[in-house]
């Protein structure tokens, strides 16, 4: 009879804490990173918003000229290249973040592929990228357009800005965008 009741008492202990968890907003960082630029941002990003994080990898490589080369072409014509599966499941998150180079104008090809795989699992959408020009917000209206989405907050930063360090306040913004989002 005692440990009946030592038994309900620690289950009633256990079951509060179980539900703030479960309560907790939950985010997903998903980038691709060719050359490591966007990567550094969505790293940073997802440490500041204590966040999962999923990189999208490519089947086949794109190291060189001719790996550059296709990715130019396969962003123009707006292919979807294979990628690696995923782990996470972004049905399981309230709010996922998509990180992206910006490829001839417009969004990497393999995340084109993700958000063609994923795009009725997103509950909510966040997009940032990162490009050599001075704007990637043909990129970010296409993954709008793609997910079917109006995302939360988006940022978009120039390569050289990532080169020199100088995007952390904008970052900063981004990230407390999102994170007051996701909290809702």
């Amino acid at each position: 009879m005692v440990i009946v009741i030592l038994g309900l008492l620690l289950l009633t202990q256990v079951e509060p804490a179980a539900k703030e968890v479960s309560g907790a907003s939950r985010i997903l960082v998903v980038y691709y990173s060719r050359s490591g630029t966007t990567a550094r941002i969505g790293t940073e990003l997802a440490s500041a918003l204590d966040a999962d994080v999923e990189v999208i990898r490519d089947v086949r490589g794109r190291g060189g000229l001719f790996g550059f080369i296709r990715s130019g072409y396969e962003a123009t014509r707006k292919l979807r290249p294979a990628i690696q599966p995923t782990e996470k499941d972004p049905a399981d998150y309230d709010l996922v973040v998509l990180g992206t180079p910006v490829w001839a104008g417009t969004m990497a090809s393999p995340m084109r592929t993700y958000i063609y795989q994923n795009r009725d699992k997103f509950k909510a959408v966040a997009f940032f990228c990162t490009q050599g020009a001075e704007t990637g917000q043909s990129a970010l209206d296409d993954m709008a357009e793609l997910c079917d989405a109006t995302p939360v907050a988006t940022l978009s930063l120039q390569h050289d800005i990532v080169v020199k360090g100088d995007y952390r306040g904008q970052l900063e913004e981004f990230a407390d965008s999102v994170r007051e989002e996701a909290e809702y």
